[in-house]
């Protein structure tokens, strides 16, 4: 049998906020190319979905201390999975956790949640705060990064670099 070798799925996070909410935000590589639904040469084009997103959504995404977004595209729909993370809500393992999907600019209820390497994110993200421990410092993805397994570290960002 031999050993299936893997790569990052995603693209390098960027930290983005919107008003007093931290975002990381992941493009996610997949079957359906991101460049497709966003342009990889603007680079604000998901920063401005996001803009439109959280301002239509204020009621629900309005809350948490920190926000882990994936950013995908679903058949040429502009799909966002948010990751809302409150600090005050805790269990005994960590932060109680709220999760929204959308479709363009719309709450999604069937196309699912981001699984396999986004939960694996997911944790290496839980990591990365638990180690870093100020919020503050730990979102700022241009300081920290997540040490992902091997073959599934982010290492090409979405946006093309000008010449």
């Amino acid at each position: 049998m031999s050993k299936q070798l893997y790569t990052a799925r995603q693209y390098k996070p960027f930290n983005y906020s919107f008003k007093n909410i931290p975002l990381i935000v992941y493009p996610v590589k997949d079957e359906n190319p991101l460049n497709e639904v966003f342009s990889n040469t603007d680079t604000n084009s998901i920063n401005k979905h996001l803009d439109d997103l959280y301002d239509g959504h204020s009621k629900i995404l309005d809350t948490g201390n920190y926000h882990i977004l994936f950013v995908w595209n679903l058949e040429g729909n502009r799909m966002v999975d948010v990751w809302i993370h409150n600090m005050s809500n805790w269990s005994n393992s960590g932060p109680l956790l709220s999760v929204f999907t959308f479709r363009n600019l719309e709450i999604c209820d069937d196309a699912g949640i981001a699984s396999g390497d986004s939960i694996i994110t997911l944790a290496r993200e839980e990591e990365l705060r638990r180690k870093i421990g100020n919020i503050d410092e730990y979102v700022d993805r241009n300081k920290y990064m997540p040490t992902f397994p091997d073959g599934m570290q982010p290492i090409e960002s979405f946006y093309e670099k000008s010449v």
